[in-house]
């Protein structure tokens, strides 16, 4: 089993046989002196029949395995399948005072979790915090629906406290129950898991940090590392470092020499050529000083990057001080791109930005900005937020404008009143109440074509927006699309469109003509009545004149008081506008 993991380039193996450490010995003895590590353990039934597969510290001892084994109620030291004394939760409780790590087995399967629990009991569990890891028989994405929704932290009623922050709620990893060498050639059987070196804390270390340190070997063929980003070489001509070109591993590169050996012109180099500013006022004069002192002025930096997305491509990043950078093909073409386009999220740290950025809460938090998930979505939702906003805006404006015209105008209301009190004292408002009524309908009247002007407006949209405009649905304008047939289709639905509203065009056209007679011939007859009111209110006026009493005076005084009136709620509606 050894050999095989040695040919396969596994180098972890954990023996976990069912209620038993007899197996470890003669796995510590085979892999002596060979590149694999053995996490000695167990795999236990909780007392409700859940598996779990403990784990312990490499150098833990083999008494000391049957020790642990024993306090969860095991004594034969024989492989069994009897059910251990405590609970699932006391398990996970009980392996981590030990100074190991339990992990849920085939939790999908006979005996796994979410096959032995569930209800209140299983959501217990899942959220129990001592439950690091799960293993699973493939990948994720495979899980049956209602359990990927969990695993993936999309159900609410079983979201763990701090679930880590790859799109998962718990750690997953594969293993499976190997009966001969051969098994472990499945891909299910091993996973991939980086740590600092072999440790428990180190696997317990990739639990919390699963998104960045666990990987699950794909169906078919072989998992590949990460594609990234790469600064393939540094060069320089001018300055400190003329002529030097720095050659960068794909990976890690540690910069070491003594003071004065050019580290930090490296580094604040590629910080220039990717035109970042340094953070922090320290940092940002120790980044000028460099760039002026050593580098100086028509030094030029040039970097070559390799990016691996939409395909593997080659770019040369170019910087003369002081003019700002430009990115070529590496034919020499210049391109209309930033370095951040080609690197977008590459970020520079110097030496002293780093002792700045430690003590100030702000530059803190603005390094945690990296580790929070894009939005693509997030421009175009900013964009129609400040849309919506400019529009509140001038709406708000607007509506304190209007505030103040009418506040300006209602300002005359109670003397206006009061003056119409007086005329009321002396009994003139009786005597013409007709023509007072009558300057109240005639207000009432002048308001219906109000209500109308919405829908004329309605009518003169749709004979503007009518025929629709399908020119970018044109054959010629789908026809570099390869999925213009479907495409083409909406035109059939604006047509469609188009039928329907011409009839209900004609016909709302033909109801404000309805209307508008309906609302001359009421017009004509409240005329008639005006003018009856009319002979009545002159003749009482002549009497009136002989009293040296000024009923017309009363009569403009009603009408600029019926006018005013209806501003009083206009204002409240305003004032409901600006609160909220």
């Amino acid at each position: 089993m050894v050999d095989k993991a040695v040919e396969l380039g596994i180098e972890v193996l954990a023996i976990t046989d069912h209620n038993s450490v007899e197996g470890v010995a003669a796995f510590r003895a085979a892999s002596r002196n060979r590149p694999v590590h053995i996490f000695p353990g167990f795999e236990l039934s909780s007392s409700e029949g859940v598996h779990l597969l403990c784990l312990y510290p490499l150098d833990t001892g083999d008494d000391q395995l049957g020790r642990y084994l024993g306090e969860f109620g095991i004594r034969e030291t024989s492989p069994s399948t009897e059910l251990a004394t405590k609970t699932f939760a006391e398990i996970l409780g009980a392996v981590r005072s030990q100074g190991g790590i339990a992990i849920a087995a085939h939790v999908t399967n006979d005996s796994g979790l979410f096959d032995i629990h569930s209800g209140q009991a299983r959501i217990r569990a899942w959220r129990d915090e001592n439950l690091l890891a799960i293993q699973v028989p493939g990948l994720v994405e495979d899980l049956p629906q209602d359990i990927l929704q969990i695993v993936k932290d999309q159900n609410i009623d079983y979201r763990r406290v701090h679930p880590p922050e790859n799109g998962l709620a718990i750690a997953v990893v594969n293993a499976k129950d190997i009966v001969n060498p051969g098994q472990l050639e499945v891909p299910s059987a091993t996973c991939w898991i980086k740590m600092q070196e072999v440790t428990i804390d180190g696997l317990r270390q990739a639990f919390l940090d699963p998104g960045s340190r666990i990987r699950l070997n794909p169906k078919e063929g072989k998992y590949a590392p990460d594609e990234h980003m790469e600064i393939v070489t540094v060069g320089w001509k001018g300055g400190f470092l003329d002529g030097v070109t720095v050659h960068l591993n794909p990976n890690l590169n540690v910069l070491i020499g003594g003071r004065g050996a050019g580290k930090s012109t490296v580094v604040e180099s590629i910080r220039s050529a990717l035109g970042l500013d340094p953070i922090g006022d320290e940092a940002r004069k120790a980044h000028d000083g460099i760039v002026r002192q050593v580098l100086g002025s028509a030094a030029k930096i040039s970097l070559l990057v390799r990016v691996q997305r939409p395909a593997v491509h080659e770019y040369r990043i170019e910087r003369t001080i002081p003019n700002p950078p430009l990115v070529r093909e590496l034919s020499g073409e210049v391109l209309h791109r930033t370095p951040t386009d080609i690197l977008p999220r590459v970020e520079v740290y110097g030496q002293h930005e780093i002792s700045e950025v430690a003590k100030s809460s702000d530059k803190r938090t603005r390094l945690l900005d990296r580790f929070v998930a894009r939005d693509e979505s997030l421009i175009r939702r900013k964009a129609s937020v400040r849309g919506g906003l400019a529009k509140n805006r001038r709406a708000l404006c607007d509506a304190r404008t209007e505030i103040e015209s009418i506040q300006e105008r209602l300002a005359a209301l109670p003397g206006l009143e009061e003056t119409l009190a007086r005329f009321r004292e002396v009994g003139l408002e009786e005597r013409l109440r007709e023509q007072s009524l009558l300057v109240r309908e005639e207000r009432l009247l002048a308001s219906v074509p109000q209500r109308l002007a919405p829908f004329r407006e309605a009518l003169e949209i749709l004979r503007r927006e009518l025929p629709i405009d399908l020119a970018f649905l044109s054959t010629r304008a789908l026809e570099e699309l390869p999925g213009r047939d479907i495409l083409s289709q909406a035109t059939r639905a604006l047509t469609d469109l188009e039928a329907e509203l011409d009839p209900i065009a004609d016909s709302l056209e033909q109801a404000l003509a309805r209307a508008d007679d309906g609302v001359h011939q009421v017009q004509t007859t409240w005329d008639v009545r005006r003018q009856q009111v009319q002979a009545e209110y002159e003749r009482i006026l002549r009497e009136l004149q002989k009293s040296r009493v000024d009923g017309e005076e009363f009569i403009r005084l009603r009408r600029q008081i019926e006018e005013l009136r209806p501003l009083q709620d206009r204002l409240a509606v305003l004032r409901r506008l600006e609160t909220e």
